[in-house]
């Protein structure tokens, strides 16, 4: 199959660039032809090594750093222009450039544009996924699943862990797909689990206020460790707030010789370097849209045989199911240190069991199942 990817997100950091390369990759090994449909000028953070078809309708919008009001005002703009990317999809589909389309990350809004667009006639089959239903959203999602129904070639799918989904049972167009790990494509390793002394720590990724950095900082400066350990801060800022208050944390913590900080955004081989150089991912974010939308930080650590140790509100399923790493209480630094330290200390006893956490939930989340379930709903 000639599967078109319908891009128009302008993805500041890693793992949506990331998400689009799984498709890309795994579509390729899989025997099928990739393709990307993407407004003009589209500002492509990595070479995907594969066909682009431009759309009409105008450049992809962005939101990064503008007011509210701004904000306000792109948001028409960029649902304007969305229609006219998707009458410009089918128009392509309708001259044979493709024999299905997707829509890697989506939202209601989405459905919304799509039904006033030509490609809700669309004559191969096209899907939208959602990563991940928020319950404020949970309403207007099941709204525009059911109002997308009579038309045979729309498909939609929930991308995380929620597969309970009752209000849908009579929608043949509604579908649930399991989240895929991310692994590193660029650097010819077979990731498999090993750790250091000391004992790396790793907090990485896009960096915002709600993922309780500085609640961790405090708690890894008071802990008492019986091992050698370090701790790498990696943070991606969007915002000049969130990126003054990382240099914030930066300057309050820099005497302390077993903390690094790195400001800057990490992507391809770079990203996947020093995602390779540490033994454990840090995810105490604290944040309860986690339980719903799956964490991709949480996947690379899968991915990349790390064990987390992260909120209990973060895919709690995964860890029902696999011993990946623990589930750590963020009500008050003292708890937190108590349990910070139980783990560091205790890690290499605990390793076989981690090992083997990972390897099966490697095994369950795998980029090749994920292509396999999508290829099999646009068949």
């Amino acid at each position: 199959m000639r599967i078109a990817i319908l891009e128009s997100i302008v993805m500041p950091a890693g793992h949506e660039v990331e998400f689009d390369r799984i498709l890309v990759e795994n579509m390729k090994k899989q025997g099928h032809q990739p393709v990307f449909f993407v407004p003009a000028n589209y500002p492509f953070k990595l070479e995907y090594h594969t066909d682009v078809e431009y759309l009409e309708g105008g450049e992809a919008v962005s939101y990064a750093g503008v007011g509210k009001l701004k904000k306000i005002y792109l948001s028409i703009v960029r649902e304007k222009r969305r229609i006219a990317w998707f009458d410009s999809a089918c128009a392509k589909a309708k001259k044979g450039l493709c024999d299905a389309i997707i829509i890697p990350t989506s939202s209601w809004r989405g459905m919304r544009s799509l039904k006033k667009s030509d490609l809700k006639d669309s004559p191969v089959p096209v899907l939208f996924m959602m990563h991940g239903i928020m319950p404020s959203d949970r309403e207007n999602f099941v709204n525009g699943v059911k109002s997308l129904k009579q038309y045979k070639n729309v498909h939609i799918a929930a991308l995380g862990m929620q597969t309970e989904f009752p209000e849908l049972k009579d929608c043949p167009n509604f579908h649930t797909i399991l989240p895929p790990v991310y692994v590193p494509m660029d650097l010819g390793v077979e990731p498999e689990f090993n750790f250091h002394d000391p004992l790396r720590l790793g907090f990485f990724g896009q960096y915002r206020k709600e993922k309780n950095l500085e609640f961790f900082l405090e708690a890894f400066t008071k802990a008492v460790f019986t091992v050698p350990v370090e701790l790498l801060v990696q943070g991606a800022t969007v915002t000049q707030v969130d990126s003054d208050d990382f240099e914030r944390l930066t300057k309050k913590y820099e005497n302390n010789k077993g903390i690094k900080f790195l400001h800057k955004n990490l992507l391809g081989i770079e990203w996947q370097k020093e995602l390779m150089g540490c033994d454990v991912i840090l995810m105490p974010y604290g944040a309860e849209r986690y339980r719903y939308q799956p964490s991709a930080m949480l996947f690379t650590g899968i991915g990349y045989f790390k064990p987390v140790l992260q909120s209990p509100e973060m895919s709690p399923e995964v860890l029902d199911e696999f011993n990946v790493g623990e589930s750590v209480k963020l009500d008050s630094v003292e708890t937190f240190t108590k349990q910070l330290e139980e783990f560091v200390n205790t890690f290499k006893s605990k390793a076989d069991v981690y090992k083997a956490g990972l390897i099966g939930a490697n095994d369950k989340y795998s980029q090749e199942n994920l292509v396999k379930h999508i290829v099999g709903i646009l068949k």
